[in-house]
C-alpha cells in the first residue's frame, strides 16, 4: 500500500485556499497511484476550534462532500480533519475523517483529549470512542494532536490494528516532544505510526516544522521512496508488522484486565475522598 502524508501549510481559515492546496496534492497523489493520502488536523481551516463560523454540520457538510467527491473523482483514499457539529450537541467535534475512493466519507474519529492548555476544551466536545478502521489489507488506528501524549488509548488499539495515523498542528515549540513521543508511540505497541503535521505560520502567529514522518515499529523512521516540498510517499504491508511482532512479540504481554482494575480501583478511591 502506498501512502502520502502531506505537510500542508494551512491559509489561516480559509476553506477555499486550502481547497486548492489540497487538490493539488491529492491530484498529484491519484497520479502517483497512491492508495492513502493524509492531510493535517482541521485540513481546510487551521487549528482554530473558537471560531464558530467554520464549524459544520456533520449532517450536511460541505467540507465532507467536497473530498467525497475528489476521491471519487480521483479514486484516492483521503484522510483529514474537520470541525463538525451533531444536532443537539452544544458543541462541535474536532474530527478525523475518511473519504474513500467510492466517495463515501465518513466522521470517523473525535478527538478524545482536548488541549485545554489552548482552551479547546471550551470550544469542543471530547469523542468517546476508539476508533480502527480498515483499508484494503491494513487496518488503522486513528489519533489527532493532543491524543499523542496519552498512551493508554493508543494501547487500546495496539493489537486490533497495524498502523496508526495521527494527524496534527503540533507546533515548532514542542516539536522534539512530537517526534519522541511518535517513536515511543510505535516502539511500545509495535505497529507503524503516521504522523501529519502542518507547516508554516498560524493565524496565532505559532509556528510550525516540517515534520510528517513514518515510523515503524523498532522506533526507526522510515525513509520516503518519494518526496518533494511538503509530500511524501511511502509504502507499507502488515508483514513489516506481523514480523515484528512474530520476533520480538511483547505486545502480547500487556496484561488490559489488571490495568482496568487498578485503574477502576482509582476512581473508586477519588470517589470516596471527595
Amino acid at each position: 500500500m502506498k501512502i502520502a502524508t502531506v505537510s500542508l501549510n494551512q491559509i489561516w481559515e480559509d476553506k477555499k485556499a486550502n481547497m486548492d492546496l489540497c487538490e493539488k496534492f491529492i491530484r498529484e497523489s491519484s497520479n502517483k497511484s497512491v492508495d492513502v493520502v493524509i492531510f493535517p488536523e482541521m485540513t481546510l481551516t487551521g487549528f482554530s476550534p473558537s471560531n464558530a463560523l467554520l464549524i459544520e454540520n456533520i449532517y450536511n457538510s460541505h467540507t465532507l462532500e467536497w473530498f467525497g467527491k475528489l476521491s471519487k473523482l480521483y479514486n484516492i483514499n483521503i484522510v483529514f480533519g474537520a470541525c463538525l457539529k451533531e444536532k443537539g450537541k452544544s458543541l462541535p467535534f474536532n474530527m478525523l475523517c475518511i473519504a474513500d475512493k467510492y466517495g463515501v466519507v465518513i466522521p470517523l474519529y473525535a478527538k478524545t483529549h482536548l488541549f485545554s492548555y489552548a482552551c479547546e476544551d471550551q470550544h469542543l466536545i471530547p469523542g468517546n470512542k476508539v476508533v480502527t478502521y480498515k483499508i484494503e489489507s491494513i487496518t488503522f488506528g486513528f489519533a489527532i494532536c493532543y491524543d499523542l501524549r496519552f498512551p493508554e488509548l493508543f494501547s487500546t488499539m495496539a493489537s486490533n490494528c497495524d498502523a496508526i495515523i495521527i494527524i496534527a498542528n503540533w507546533p515548532s515549540s514542542r516539536v522534539d516532544h512530537w517526534n519522541a513521543l511518535l517513536r515511543a508511540r510505535a516502539i511500545e505497541n509495535e505497529c507503524i505510526v503516521f504522523g501529519v503535521n502542518r507547516i508554516g505560520v498560524d493565524g496565532n502567529k505559532i509556528e510550525y516544522d516540517e515534520s510528517s514522518v513514518m515510523v515503524l515499529p523498532d522506533g526507526s523512521t522510515e525513509a520516503a521512496y518519494f518526496t518533494s516540498p511538503d509530500f511524501s510517499i511511502y509504502e507499507i504491508n502488515r508483514y513489516q508488522v506481523e514480523e515484528y511482532r512474530n520476533n520480538f512479540p511483547t505486545i502480547k504481554d500487556k496484561r488490559y484486565c489488571l490495568y482496568e482494575d487498578i485503574l477502576r480501583e482509582n476512581n473508586q478511591r477519588n470517589s470516596n475522598e471527595k
